[in-house]
């Protein structure tokens, strides 16, 4: 309204531009400059003209105006089943698939002119995010019997599921066998995920060991992979995602037998976003990325052509 009477230098052309009546222009402006405590426009018998603070005022305004249209527009986006936003948003854990995310998404959406990916390793936070409309793509990993439940809106699609491989140091006497079962581990000193971030997974391991007869020994908790192989040179054993490995020098890796310890990693989407048109051609990029990446891994590569 500001702008309009600004710009017309009559309350009544205002009225017009606005498409309502000059009394209801007044009482508006009558009702901001008592809020304020100061008058924006001097009325004369020819027009009105902006008074200092009115100036003031309507430079704030120039400057706020184009980013409340951005802000319009953004909420019209993401509420619209067909559209994405110009920036979207991903949230994902950890995985070798992450750093691929932003390219699927504008090879499917070339419109899309930024992607924004937050990573945090709970994915029960990712899959609150995308129900309250925080983002708009979820990654998230959960395990075979242990499958995360997800609202009523919103989709989701395996993108793989992929075995646990063990770390072991150089010349320790497991590194004998070509493949470990699980209760091979029982008495080794292990290392481990912080309970912080690898929570899931932990309870996972544990109750799959106790499948197997044995309670395992956590001996070390880390927060990174890096310090995790550290500790497995100096002869803790360790467990790692295939598709992650970047095997230090000391440490040699063995894959599990059997379907044990397996983890899914899952594509999460709301059914009434934009992202439900083209689901299907995200997931086949997204699937695509992933084996890219787990085929840059010469201890996945003998994994997968000896299981065909």
């Amino acid at each position: 309204m500001l702008r309009a009477i600004a710009d017309t230098g009559s309350l009544s052309r205002a009225a017009v531009r606005l498409g309502i009546t000059q009394p209801a222009v007044h009482a508006q402006l009558n009702r901001l400059e008592k809020m304020l405590g100061y008058q924006l426009f001097e009325r004369r018998q020819d027009g009105v003209t902006a008074t200092p603070i009115g100036e003031l005022l309507l430079r704030r305004i120039t400057a706020v105006l184009p980013q409340m249209d951005q802000l319009l527009e953004d909420i019209k986006q993401r509420t619209c089943s067909t559209r994405p936003p110009a920036t979207t948003r991903i949230a994902a854990v950890c995985s070798t698939v992450v750093p691929r995310l932003p390219a699927a998404m504008t090879t499917v959406w070339p419109e899309i002119s930024e992607v924004a990916v937050v990573n945090d390793e709970s994915s029960d936070r990712l899959v609150s995010l995308l129900d309250e409309y925080r983002v708009e793509i979820a990654m998230i990993k959960d395990y075979p019997g242990r499958e995360l439940p997800v609202p009523a809106a919103v989709d989701t699609a395996v993108v793989v599921t992929e075995p646990t491989f063990v770390l072991l140091p150089e010349g320790h006497r497991l590194a004998e066998k070509e493949m470990l079962t699980l209760d091979d581990l029982d008495g080794q000193p292990l290392v481990m995920g912080a309970r912080s971030s690898s929570a899931p997974f932990r309870e996972y391991f544990i109750e799959s060991c106790a499948d197997f007869g044995f309670v395992p020994t956590i001996a070390h908790q880390v927060n990174s992979q890096a310090v995790a192989q550290m500790i497995v040179r100096a002869g803790a054993v360790g467990l790692a995602q295939p598709a992650c490995l970047d095997v230090h020098p000391g440490i040699e890796v063995r894959p599990l037998t059997g379907d044990v310890l397996m983890r899914r990693h899952v594509l999460a989407w709301r059914r009434n976003t934009f992202v439900a048109g083209r689901s299907g051609e995200l997931h086949a990029e997204v699937t695509a990325a992933y084996w890219q990446e787990a085929y840059k891994s010469p201890e996945y590569r003998r994994y997968l052509a000896a299981r065909n």
